[in-house]
């Protein structure tokens, strides 16, 4: 392998290169370049960590403060109606009762009669009843409960006429089936 003249210089001359030595300054301009803190550069991959991170921070905020505000609305509507009909609790029980005992003979005859849509119709205006006697003024609280107990009794009387209904057809479906089997 040839040397070039520029190697050649400065292996014969490297003696005189050694002995000098950089000044103060130079020094100083070295440390300080090396101890600078580099700047952060956020990669596309951090950015959206981050960003997770606090979606999730905002979205388990929400929904605690979502079933907190809830656990206390209910609270609140249950004391209403204590204080303004203290056997409610029972007679809402037992029409519950009445009414799922109901539901469960309806779907042996027809498990999507359209009454069941209507019925969760008339639960959304039980809620909206709820809601309102939040907000109802003193002496409105009563007929507002008295509402409810009647929406209760409502259910249970379509139910009812409902199921008897129910009856009276299943025997005449079952005589026409039969009949026609037996020809």
């Amino acid at each position: 392998m040839q040397r070039d003249n520029l190697e050649n210089f400065f292996l014969d001359n490297r003696e005189s290169f050694d002995d000098a030595t950089p000044s103060l300054k130079v020094w100083g301009e070295i440390d300080r370049a090396i101890s600078a803190p580099k700047p952060k550069i956020m990669t596309l991959r951090s950015i959206m960590r981050f960003a997770a991170a606090i979606a999730l921070l905002l979205i388990t905020g929400g929904i605690a403060g979502s079933y907190l505000s809830r656990s206390a609305n209910a609270a609140d509507t249950a004391s209403i109606i204590e204080s303004v009909s203290p056997e409610y609790v029972e007679m809402e029980q037992y029409y519950q009762q009445q009414i799922n005992t109901k539901v469960s003979q309806l779907t042996q005859y027809d498990p999507n009669s359209p009454v069941l849509k209507d019925l969760k119709q008339m639960d959304q205006a039980m809620n909206e009843l709820k809601e309102e006697l939040k907000n109802a003024p003193k002496g409105k609280e009563e007929e507002i409960v008295a509402t409810m107990i009647q929406t209760y009794q409502t259910k249970v009387a379509i139910l009812e006429r409902v199921l008897e209904y129910m009856r009276q057809a299943k025997p005449q479906n079952s005589k026409s089936t039969s009949n026609e089997t037996s020809m």
